[in-house]
């Protein structure tokens, strides 16, 4: 099987430099892609009981691999159309053709009656979210909107409550976490099908790079962060011979909706194998607004790596013997991504190295000391040097207005408790939920600590590593400002470090919501209370998910218009 990847590899190098037929080569590309997962992800076999298990984790392996190593070619000027085949011809040889080792046997239902029930609610849901995804496509917009919920049809949110009640339908019966794919698909797609020109002006700044990478093999000044994206990028582009536009529309949102349900089922087995907590766990990520992983930034490819390390982390800490090299790749892809999210990610990495393997090493305590310390200060002190050595919007100062600071806190905790004054219509009980949810997870992450000290001690490790980034959180915003930025924007950078430290505490609250919903689904007397309750609170997370104009929630961004095209077009003539 590698022989016959590396010979699709070459196909591709064909077709690229010759036949450039476009859908040959969409289609090698897609052979070369699953071929070369697959071989990938048997490195996770020990993990994956499932074929779309192996394929997910062999992408994001794969994906990691192509971002670390393009990223270092890159800096010695080898980055080019060479270098993408030669990778492509390569990967395969690092895959291994063992078979799945746990594959569950598929398990013959109770009755006739019992299996037509599921294989038509089956059919229903997969029916539905095509019908959903077509209805977003057809709602596409290029007038300026503030919101895609003003040219979304309100049939929709019936449509996607019905497809939400589905999935938790058939969680009660299905095993294989294929299922969760579509719904995070749709989930995550909706600013992509309304707005095909684009949101904000981020994509367009970082795919003039990508473009002037893929035109020239370099960009000057060399970067130290975003080249992860960007080669990997290119590197897709080249291989399923796809535009650099369309390659990073969909990378961020289609890598998302692959992997974090795929990661988190890994995780939950073992937790649980009971149904249907085994299929429901894996949702709980929709709950609490994946808006980064919504649209393509370096920022949010950043954080999936973030999420899928320490997920990796818990998982190998629970006894899967997942190969630790792996979670260096993934943390060094970060970097070189973002190095906001990559560098806490890298001391974690760091810390959890010398409390696995550092049993011999010579003053030991000082080291981990020496790690703890870092990992907290790395972020404070990277703005420190870089204020240093060339000031920018990123330049930090010692503020003296701890108090202002200690306000400007307050009030963000304040925003996050769940008081309404009053109510307009029944719609605005959307934000009983939405008000309270950074909240909700941060008590369901202490529950899950709570229960790993008393039933999964290796677990107790998450909680202890997820307070360092915390600890830079507090340091930069109480103690230092950002001069060069405007009042109103002086949390953009340090909120990213209370992103990270969400990030890092998934695990535990996927063990919270497991502890809490082993207490909550007995007391429901039918399955129908609780999957038209999960319903409910899933349509509301998606509305909260997305931008939003309404009395309590104000967006201020807008989407890339026709006319904006039309102006550039006619700048440039």
């Amino acid at each position: 099987m590698p022989a016959l990847a590396t010979l699709t590899s070459l196909l591709i190098a064909l077709n690229y430099w010759g036949w450039q037929e476009y859908y040959l080569g969409i289609a090698l590309g897609l052979i070369w892609l699953l071929l070369t997962c697959w071989l990938i992800g048997g490195r996770m076999n020990q993990l994956a009981a499932y074929r779309i298990e192996r394929l997910a984790w062999g992408l994001i392996i794969t994906s990691s691999i192509i971002s670390l190593a393009a990223s270092i070619l890159f800096y010695f000027n080898l980055f080019n159309t060479i270098a993408t085949f030669s990778l492509a011809a390569l990967l395969p040889w690092l895959g291994t053709t063992k078979k799945l080792e746990n594959e569950p046997k598929p398990t013959s239902s109770n009755s006739w009656t019992q299996f037509l029930t599921s294989s038509l609610i089956t059919l229903i849901y997969l029916a539905l979210a095509l019908i959903i995804f077509l209805l977003l496509n057809s709602s596409a917009t290029g007038e300026a909107i503030r919101t895609p919920w003003a040219v979304v049809p309100p049939v929709f949110f019936i449509l996607i409550g019905l497809l939400a009640g589905l999935i938790l339908f058939l969680a009660r019966t299905k095993l294989s976490p294929i299922w969760l794919i579509p719904f995070y698909l749709i989930f995550l797609s909706l600013l992509i099908n309304i707005y095909p020109l684009g949101y904000g002006f981020d994509p367009f700044i970082h795919q003039a790079s990508e473009k002037l990478l893929a035109t020239t093999g370099t960009i000057n000044p060399k970067p130290f962060y975003y080249l992860g994206q960007y080669t990997l990028v290119n590197f897709w582009a080249q291989i399923l011979n796809l535009s650099i536009k369309t390659i990073d529309t969909w990378l961020v949102p289609l890598l998302a909706a692959l992997i974090i349900p795929i990661t988190t089922f890994s995780f939950t087995q073992k937790i649980t194998a009971a149904k249907p907590l085994l299929l429901l766990l894996p949702l709980a990520p929709l709950l609490f607004t994946l808006s980064d992983f919504t649209y393509t930034t370096p920022q949010g490819l950043a954080y999936l790596f973030v999420l899928i390390t320490i997920l990796a982390i818990a998982t190998r800490r629970l006894g899967v013997n997942i190969p630790s090299r792996l979670l260096w790749l993934f943390g060094l892809a970060a970097v070189f991504t973002h190095p906001l999210a990559g560098l806490p990610l890298l001391g974690i990495l760091i810390i959890w190295w010398l409390k696995e393997y550092g049993f011999n090493l010579k003053n030991k305590k000082l080291w981990r000391v020496l790690a703890i310390s870092g990992t907290a200060l790395i972020v404070p002190l990277s703005f420190a040097v870089m204020s240093w050595l060339a000031p920018s919007a990123a330049s930090i100062k010692i503020s003296a207005d701890l108090w202002v600071n200690l306000r400007r806190l307050f009030n963000n905790i304040i925003y996050h408790l769940p008081f309404l004054p009053r109510f307009i219509d029944l719609p605005d009980s959307i934000y009983l939920w939405g008000r309270p949810i950074t909240l909700i997870f941060i008590i369901l992450a202490f529950i899950g600590y709570w229960l790993a000290r008393k039933n999964y001690k290796p677990l107790e490790f998450i909680g202890q590593v997820a307070i360092l980034p915390f600890i830079g959180f507090l340091i930069l915003s109480l103690f230092f400002t950002f001069p060069n930025l405007p009042p109103n924007e002086q949390d953009f950078y340090t909120i990213r470090l209370w992103d990270i430290t969400l990030l890092l505490l998934w695990p535990l609250v996927i063990l919270g919501l497991y502890w809490l919903a082993k207490k909550i689904l007995p007391l429901f007397k039918h399955d129908t209370s609780w999957i038209l309750a999960g319903s409910l609170v899933l349509v509301a997370s998606f509305y909260l998910t997305y931008p939003r104009l309404d009395i309590w929630h104000r967006d201020t961004a807008y989407n890339t218009t026709t006319y904006d095209m039309a102006a550039v077009r006619l700048i440039e003539q």
